[in-house]
């Protein structure tokens, strides 16, 4: 049915460069086939009533002048419907509009004609004409029509006063009619008009999206061959943590597929198969939870070992809309530590021995055990014992970071009194404190359970730590140390002092080991650049949080943040 209907239409159709031409011989064609429509439908009902009329009544009705007008506008239909599609537009049309009129003319009889009965048939060609041709053919029209119904009211009465009234109506129509069609030309020209501006623009603007387009292509494509080019894995994650980008070096680098890494999330990425629990926690915090600077972390991925460094993406508003995530092989790297570490881990431990007898014959020394001793000997014993505790602490420290550098430091949790932890932190530090002019106050917050869980030893190194480094930077005032509750899951330890202060440049390389503010601090004041490093990954240990904030000239203060783990029996 479709198909039909597409054909029916299809005729319809006649091709032509003039929409205006293309348009009325659509309709011509239209009208064309409901003329013959009705043309068969009347000739139809003529046959059957030439059957089974009587022919003197038939004659007499001159029913067969209309048989054959009948006939004649069904045959000029046809074939005009055919020549539609060869001949030109005015051509047709006119053609159509004279066999229409003639059609009329010849429909009745002169005196029904005249006398009104069949007049008002002739207002269809004027109406006709404005629609199959241009508007002002409705005059030309009307002009026909006028002279024969004038030609017959002549012959028939000698007198064309009685058709003026007809004349005029004609007239009026022609008038009515043009300017309607006139209108309907002026509303299709000017919207032929705008159509031709807006194909202009919609040109334009294709051009202009296609160029566009063309640069973006030549853009995508260059950052792809940068990307590409690049040594280290880049994987780019969406606001939601889908990864959305990879390069070919972070497929070599995972040890995985591209389809296994895009359209992955972070969460399937950090559980990971090749990935210990602990890295994995890492790595899914650094790509959940991005900062405003990169961040870097030493992870073991397999047999490898990364260095995985993670930045916010943000669009031209400054909005966070992703996550980016450059992976480097740190393999030789991390073996060269891990030799390091396992040097100074072997050259600590055996420094030990040699330095614990140096303490122990230079105090028996002291003590005159071997006979006696003058006050010279007294002070060289003593300076051989605070080097050599001197030495010792270094060599501590020395094997205390290459243990948790290699992953093999240990905490042992058990219950202890936050009171004893501030006793044994005085019973160590207030001499030092002391030694140089400065007090060391403590509070010890109220709130604060009696008996809470941790590594006491450990908590007591991260101290003494943090308030040798105050008493060290320190000249003049005090060194405060304080343990707070920080919540309902959380305490914290705080140690301030009022010494020189950090830059705010440095305050974030203050952790970094065997590192210092500058020299000349260094030359002033000693040090080996462990002791913050060292307090910092015990904090990390602990699944804790270290702060620092610090103003030249007027101090700083260290905040340790840790989780509060009561003790079973607090908890009963």
């Amino acid at each position: 049915m479709n198909d039909i209907w597409r054909k029916i239409k299809l005729w319809m159709e006649v091709p032509s460069l003039n929409p205006d031409d293309a348009r009325r011989r659509k309709f011509l064609n239209i009208i064309l086939v409901g003329s013959i429509i009705l043309s068969t439908f009347l000739l139809v009902i003529l046959i059957w009533l030439r059957f089974t009329t009587p022919r003197e009544i038939w004659i007499a009705q001159g029913n067969n002048i209309i048989l054959g007008v009948t006939f004649g506008i069904l045959m000029g239909s046809i074939l005009l419907f055919i020549l539609n599609h060869y001949l030109r537009g005015w051509l047709a049309g006119g053609l159509f509009l004279i066999l229409m009129t003639v059609g009329i003319a010849y429909a009745d009889s002169p005196q029904q004609l005249v006398a009104g009965r069949s007049t008002f048939l002739f207002a269809v060609p004027i109406i006709l004409a404005s629609v199959l041709m241009p508007s002002w053919t409705a005059f030309l029209a009307t002009g026909l029509c006028i002279l024969i119904l004038g030609s017959l009211q002549v012959q028939l009465t000698g007198n064309i006063i009685d058709a003026l009234p007809a004349f005029l109506g004609f007239t009026f129509i022609a008038l009515l009619v043009w300017l309607s069609a006139r209108s309907l030309e002026m509303a299709l020209k000017e919207l032929r008009s705008i159509n031709v501006n807006l194909d202009h623009l919609v040109q334009e603007r294709t051009q202009e999206l296609a160029n566009s387009l063309s640069r973006e292509r030549i853009e995508a494509g260059r950052n792809k061959a940068i990307l590409e080019s690049i040594a280290d894995g880049v994987i780019v994650f969406d606001i939601n943590g889908t990864a959305i980008i990879a390069n070919r070096s972070s497929v070599r680098l995972l040890a995985t597929t591209y389809n296994d890494i895009v359209g992955s999330t972070v969460d399937e990425l950090g559980q990971s198969k090749a990935l210990d629990a602990q890295s994995g926690e890492y790595l899914t915090r650094m790509l959940t939870s991005p900062g405003e600077q990169a961040t870097s972390r030493h992870i073991d991925w397999g047999r490898r070992t990364l260095s995985v460094t993670s930045a916010r993406v943000n669009d031209s508003q400054g909005l966070h809309i992703g996550t980016v995530a450059v992976f480097r092989d740190y393999t030789p790297e991390a073996e060269i530590e891990r030799m390091k570490n396992t040097f100074l881990a072997i050259v600590s431990h055996e420094l030990r021995t040699p330095l614990n007898a140096i303490l122990g014959y230079a105090e028996m020394i002291k003590e005159a055990i071997y006979g006696p001793v003058n006050e010279k000997q007294v002070n060289a014993s003593d300076r051989i014992m605070a080097n050599s505790f001197r030495l010792l602490e270094i060599v501590s420290d020395l094997l205390d970071h290459a243990q948790m550098e290699a992953g093999k430091l240990a905490l042992h949790v058990k219950p202890f009194r936050p009171a004893d932890l501030v006793e044994n932190v005085h019973g160590v530090m207030d001499k030092i404190a002391a030694d140089k002019g400065l007090v060391l106050t403590s509070e010890l917050d109220p709130d604060l359970p009696d008996q809470i869980k941790g590594d006491i030893a450990r908590l007591q190194q991260i101290l003494v730590n943090l308030i040798n480094n105050a008493v060290k930077f320190t000249d003049k005032g005090t060194v405060h140390m304080s343990l707070l509750q920080s919540g309902r899951k959380s305490w914290c330890l705080t140690v301030t002092d009022t010494g020189i202060g950090i830059p705010e440049a440095e305050i974030t390389n203050i952790f970094e080991a065997f590192r210092q503010v500058d020299s000349a601090v260094t030359r002033n004041y000693g040090g080996f650049g462990l002791g913050l490093s060292i307090v910092k990954r015990l904090v990390e240990l602990m699944k804790g949080d270290i702060s620092v904030a610090s103003q030249l000239g007027s101090g700083t203060s260290f905040t340790v943040t840790l989780p509060l783990k009561l003790a079973k029996r607090i908890i009963e």
